[in-house]
């Protein structure tokens, strides 16, 4: 069902359990994961300007990228990894929506519930309103 699955990462370990999800529904369908690390420009340091800033940026997410595939790899799942930059959730939207995404997988904030409110500013509530795939919250 899902053949090409996208996974927004950042460079923190806390996307795991969303990566076995991600994993699980790859298996199934015998799809690919796309691992997405999103370099999010800072005001006032262009790209352009600043390489050498950004390209250790890069190299480091492409590592990260790298050890989450390997993971990956040892379950037989296909997956391929992209770095891109820019705005994080304008980003994932984008990729999603040029690649032909069939599903975004997301790791996102337990709701507290005593104050429902409060995750829906996060990052994947955004992403998840606004791409025009289906989306798997993790949390």
């Amino acid at each position: 069902m899902f053949k090409n699955i996208l996974l927004p990462v950042d460079m923190t370990d806390k996307h795991i359990p969303a990566l076995d999800a991600a994993a699980e529904l790859a298996k199934q369908s015998g799809g690919e994961i796309v691992l997405l690390h999103v370099i999010e420009v800072i005001p006032g340091l262009a790209l352009e300007q600043e390489r050498g800033f950004y390209g250790r940026l890069e190299k480091a997410a492409q590592g990260h990228l790298g050890k989450l595939g390997a993971q990956l790899k040892q379950l037989g799942i296909h997956w391929r990894a992209e770095a891109v930059y820019g705005n994080r959730g304008a980003e994932v939207v984008r990729f999603a929506a040029a690649t032909g995404v069939d599903l975004i997988v997301l790791t996102s904030p337990r709701p507290d519930p005593s104050n429902l409110g409060a995750s829906w500013g996060s990052l994947s509530h955004k992403i998840s309103f606004t791409c025009q795939c289906p989306v798997l919250l993790v949390k």
